[in-house]
């Protein structure tokens, strides 16, 4: 794939596992943000999904690759507080 380069005035070749690799960080990156805003229960009962658990540890796989740990526990501690409180329920 081409793209354009303004600095030079021309085209150049885009390496397109980098740009697919640049757009799923992105996605996990904003998924990532509706958890942190919306947390477990709001992913379920605001966003619609059906297994925000499943969801989550999609996204500690994600960012274990990555080697962004800090993301990782707190979606982990999320993932513990919303099954503790479901066990009381």
């Amino acid at each position: 794939m081409n793209i354009f380069d303004h600095e030079f005035g021309d085209f150049k070749m885009v390496d397109l596992g980098n740009f697919f690799e640049d757009i799923q960080k992105g996605a996990m990156d904003s998924g990532y943000e509706l958890f942190l805003t919306y947390g477990i229960k709001g992913m379920k009962h605001e966003m619609g999904s059906k297994n925000p658990v499943a969801l989550a540890n999609k996204l500690i796989e994600f960012f274990i690759g990555y080697e962004e740990y800090e993301k990782c526990a707190k979606l982990q501690k999320m993932i513990e507080e919303y099954k503790k409180e479901c066990q009381i329920k």
